[in-house]
């Protein structure tokens, strides 16, 4: 390791005197400091020499207890590598890290914040994957697919696999066998079964898809923690891991399924302290395969276990509490615990008297939506912001009706609580469009299927996108030069690019941003997009071939099937499966949130509705019945995958405990003329009904410590945005998505050539000759999207770049002190993430310190583009400890070296721009910077300032 201290040494003296992590500052300038805990909370954070178990009430404060505890951690001297703190979501680790990293300035000052790169915070699917990666070379050129890009894949490798004998019904639906032989794959892997244990036809075709992933580079969710299973199961990856990995935490542990759990028990090695936290009333993902036992009985499975209760509500008003705590003893098989409240109930007078839990009924479900969207204005009328207000439901059938009061009475909604992408006017008519350029007949639900003809198709566009005479004529050419060209055999689809000339003729570049409404609707032609790319990158998914290992063959990329397939699967899986636009990461929209309970996991609002508690909805009237999987019943406990009264109370609970200051529980007495019961969860609070029209809403109070959060960005996306903050708000926060081309990943895999030789060079001493570099492509160039004869050419290209560079700077095979070394830049109200290519030691001959080196496979020459990122990762390096003395751009097409200059006014001077640039993220300036780059542009389409 090189020497640490040169930062003060290279720096002017004061020049990092007062900067402080914006994390650590609240909305009014001032520093915000650490909430002092007591009792089972600080008893936790103190805790060492044994496992521990975290009993963490709803609303209790758990990410803080898990912040301080892993800065007292790191106080007591723990090496930040030493840690991974494993959560259930993405957003759940992004605030996790956020409080951990204000948490450790404020305990530990800010030059400990840059230490903390190698703590791992994150969901246990991105650590099986770095696992993977880091640890098992051959991984490294691997994708993930996603549930809805493994439903695309699936309908390509159907015939193959023989999907459709898996349809349930015998039919030989194709996307019926699909959803089947997912859900049985689901339990083989969350399970850990042994796939050759199954019965036949399962096993065979179960074979052959685990084949097939393979042959694709491919992972699934499921496969990636049952891979890093299988490989954590080797004992010397186990001793590796265990020399390291001191404390282990999982957050919602009630939530981790057998797989998960057997992961974290091998992660566990002799000397890592285990500290799992959650709540077994909050278990609620028991159809997904999680085991709320793992919680349950982890005493009784893991030595001398200290268990804390940290049980104070501190979001919740009394009442709520209380009611939340009757109704929580209805779970059976529950850990014996009781919520207390921290807050008292606020206000005096009248204010102070009114309930804060009120159930209430209405005659039918559009008369209940009317009176939520009522006591909604209610509430915005006595100054709650409608963003203060959730409406939280079981399942999408309840969403109809409230979606169309609401626009009814212009309350607006928030893109992200949307029944869907396909409730959505915009995408029904691109969906129908589809369908009509390869004679598919659309659906949506249980409907019968029906033809889309040629006036209904231009009828729905000129309404939907509000067309005048010429843009019809327009549009109607457009779509006929289109459908011509779909069965041209010579002719390569490009699905995503096709669409944006679409747009472009629908005139969406003319759409106002600052309108909520136009952006939403803009958020739903991006979100169109990742549906097309989500199929067309696995029908064109490249494989090596199987008659020449050395070469790879493309996938299927045109012709009517292709888009006869793409609209098949619009109609049978994407229509009800793709959530709508989420809305921009850093909007601050003012609308009320329209969800699910499941989806409302996490989050809290001071006003929370949950309405259709009518039998047969809260709890689902499918809850506990048998669903025939390929697995046999008595492999598994097939069960928990049904679902119970337990689970389905635990989740209504979920539900009651995301309201600060207020509840409402109603049900309707009639399903349009079909009477319906209250659900006996209703039921329960009977006692605090009122007629809808005697309801008088308090006024809200405002959440405690509302702190602006620091912009967390990566570098690729700094640089986006430096270069056009328009294109970056359209790529990166609407979300449009890139065309494929034959070429995609060049870069990546030309860096995975250039890794494996230093990876090579190090284990053998010698740098690879000829023959070992062949056999090192053939390996590690892989090209997701390019059929043979563009893999032959790009491959001989590699090549000659890879050859030249050895040819001239083979030395610096034997200084690789890091590849891939991921750095973290925290400045004042931004992180900048991001991975340098390589770090050489020795740099000036001195074995300490380092150089870093970026390879750019296609350059015009250096630039202050690539003189930043290299300044960043320097910057950074330099405030971990890191001895960097030098940085270059290495142009691997020209074989030529660049230097970058890392001195102090260099560095001042990249801090500045990184700096402004989040703060004009943060006040949402996303200014055009039109120019020769709109040519290139991937969405000049529907950017209303590209020039043309």
């Amino acid at each position: 390791m090189p020497s640490l201290g040169r930062l003060s040494d290279l720096l002017p003296s004061g020049s990092r005197t007062g900067r402080s992590y914006a994390g650590a500052i609240n909305s009014t300038g001032q520093r915000r400091q650490a909430p002092d805990l007591e009792g089972d909370a600080l008893a936790a954070v103190r805790h060492r020499g044994s496992h521990l178990q975290i009993i963490a009430a709803a609303g209790s404060g758990k990410t803080e207890v898990v912040a301080q505890r892993v800065a007292d951690l790191l106080a007591d001297g723990v090496a930040p590598r030493g840690i991974v703190a494993f959560t259930f979501t993405d957003r759940a680790a992004a605030e996790l890290k956020q409080r951990i990293t204000a948490r450790v300035e404020e305990r530990l000052g800010t030059s400990a914040v840059d230490q903390l790169v190698g703590l791992f915070v994150g969901t246990i699917h991105a650590y099986c994957f770095r696992l993977l990666n880091l640890r098992v070379p051959r991984f490294a050129t691997y994708d993930v697919l996603d549930d809805h890009q493994l439903t695309a894949f699936l309908s390509r490798e159907a015939h193959h696999l023989g999907l459709k004998a898996f349809d349930p019904k015998g039919r030989s639906r194709l996307f019926a066998g699909i959803e089947t032989f997912i859900k049985s794959v689901d339990v083989v892997e969350n399970e850990l079964l042994e796939p050759a244990s199954m019965p036949e036809p399962f096993r065979g075709a179960l074979a052959s898809y685990y084949e097939t992933l393979e042959r694709y580079r491919l992972l699934t969710y499921g496969q990636q923690v049952v891979r890093a299973v299988r490989e954590l199961e080797r004992p010397a990856l186990a001793a590796e891991i265990h020399a390291e990995l001191a404390h282990l935490i999982v957050d919602e542990y009630q939530d981790v399924n057998p797989a998960q759990e057997r992961l974290v028990h091998l992660l566990t090695g002799p000397s890592t302290e285990l500290c799992v936290v959650g709540d077994d009333d909050q278990a609620i993902y028991g159809w997904r395969g999680s085991d709320v036992a793992n919680i349950v009985s982890f005493v009784q499975r893991y030595p001398s276990v200290a268990t804390f209760e940290v049980a104070t509500n501190r979001r919740s008003l009394p009442q709520i509490v209380e009611v939340a705590n009757a109704f929580a003893t209805t779970i059976s098989g529950r850990l014996d615990k009781t919520m207390a409240p921290a807050r008292a109930a606020e206000g005096s007078g009248p204010q102070s008297s009114l309930p804060q839990v009120v159930a209430w009924r209405a005659a039918t479900e559009a008369e209940e939506a009317g009176w939520v969207a009522q006591l909604v204005l209610d509430l915005n009328e006595k100054g709650a912001r409608f963003s203060e207000i959730a409406v939280l439901v079981r399942g999408r059938v309840a969403y109809p009706a409230l979606v169309e009061t609401f626009a009814t009475f212009d309350i607006p909604v928030q893109p992200g609580g949307r029944t869907g992408l396909f409730n959505q006017p915009e995408a029904v008519t691109l969906g129908k469009a589809v369908c009509w350029l390869s004679d598919i007949e659309w659906r949506t639900g249980f409907e019968y299927g029906k033809k889309v003809t040629d006036d209904a198709m231009m009828a729905d566009f000129a309404r939907v996108f509000m067309l005048d005479d010429p843009a019809k004529r327009r549009l109607r050419r457009f779509m006929g030069d289109w459908r011509d060209a779909v069965p041209k055999e010579d002719r390569v689809a490009n699905l995503v690019g096709e669409f944006y000339e679409l747009l472009a003729v629908l005139g969406v570049d003319r759409w106002d941003l600052s309108d909520s409404l136009a952006l939403n609707r803009l958020g739903t032609m991006a979100r169109f997009s990742a549906l097309l790319v989500d199929y067309e990158s696995v029908r064109r998914r490249a494989r090596p071939d199987a008659t020449e290992s050395t070469e790879q063959v493309g996938g299927q990329d045109r012709g009517t099937w292709y888009y006869r397939n793409l609209a098949l699967h619009i109609v049978n899986y994407a229509a009800g499966a793709y959530e709508g636009f989420d809305g921009e990461s850093v909007s601050n929209l003012d609308a009320v949130d329209l969800t699910t309970v499941h989806r409302a996991k996490g989050l809290e609002w001071p006003a929370v509705f949950i309405p259709s508690v009518t039998a047969g909805r809260f709890p689902p009237s499918k809850t506990g019945k048998v669903t025939e999987r390929l697995v046999p019943r008595d492999a598994f406990n097939a069960s928990r995958y049904e679902g119970s009264d337990p689970d389905e109370r635990r989740l209504f609970y979920v539900a009651l405990t995301r309201a600060r200051d207020w509840v409402s529980v109603s049900h309707h007495q009639r399903v349009k003329t079909n009477a319906a019961h209250p659900s006996a969860y209703w039921s329960a609070h009977a006692d605090f009904e009122l007629a809808p029209g005697d309801i008088v809403v308090p006024e809200l109070s405002s959440p405690a410590g509302d702190q602006d959060e620091p912009v967390s960005i990566t570098y690729s996306e700094l640089a986006q945005f430096l270069d056009c903050a328009m294109a970056y708000r359209l790529r990166t926060l609407l979300g449009f998505m890139p065309r494929l081309a034959p070429e995609l990943g060049y870069g990546r895999a030309v860096h995975h050539v250039l890794q494996a030789v230093a990876l090579a060079t190090r284990a053998t001493g010698r740098v690879p000759d000829p023959d070992a570099l062949e056999k090192i492509l053939d390996a590690s160039f892989f090209l997701p999207t390019a059929n043979k004869a563009a893999h032959r050419q790009l491959k001989t290209s590699a090549r000659a770049l890879v050859g030249r560079y050895l040819a001239q700077y083979a030395e610096d095979l034997h200084r690789v002190w890091e590849t891939e070394r991921p750095f973290e830049l925290h400045l004042d109200g931004v992180i900048v993430s991001g991975r340098a290519d390589v770090i050489l030691d020795t740099e000036g001959g001195v074995p300490t310190a380092l150089a870093i080196l970026d390879y750019k496979t296609s350059t015009k020459g250096t630039g202050p583009e690539h003189d930043l990122q290299l300044q960043v990762y320097a910057d950074a390096g330099y405030r971990e400890g890191l001895d960097v003395r030098g940085a270059y751009v290495h142009d691997l097409k020209n074989a030529r070296r660049e230097p970058v200059d890392v001195g102090a006014s260099a560095i001042e001077s990249a801090e500045a721009v990184v700096i402004e640039a989040a703060a004009q993220i943060s006040a949402r300036e996303f200014a055009p910077n039109p120019g020769q780059r709109c040519r290139a542009c991937e969405v000049r389409t529907v950017c209303p300032a590209a020039k043309r």
